[in-house]
């Protein structure tokens, strides 16, 4: 919580200040979990801000997840077929 309510200019400035830091490449993770705590502190009340009132970014979000959510079928066969590979495979017919 903040200590003294902030105008809602500052408070929108400050927000997109720590969504840029936390989607700067290489950061250290725990200026990250700071940056999103802040971000998250700014964001919270439905009162102070709406969504009228900021619209922040989404491409470096975007780009951040795209390379875990949307794997192409390579990728997708790597990370999870030497897990789950052995379930998928046909049993050899012994003779």
């Amino acid at each position: 919580m903040l200590k003294y309510p902030l105008p809602k200019e500052k408070r929108i400035r400050l927000a997109k200040l720590y969504l840029e830091l936390c989607t700067l490449p290489g950061i250290p993770s725990h200026i990250l979990a700071t940056c999103t705590e802040g971000l998250q502190v700014l964001t919270r009340s439905k009162k102070k801000l709406t969504v009228k009132d900021m619209r922040l970014p989404w491409k470096a979000i975007y780009n951040i997840l795209s390379k875990d959510l949307f794997l192409s079928r390579r990728q997708f066969e790597i990370r999870c077929g030497s897990a789950t590979g052995s379930q998928f495979r046909r049993p050899v017919a012994r003779q």
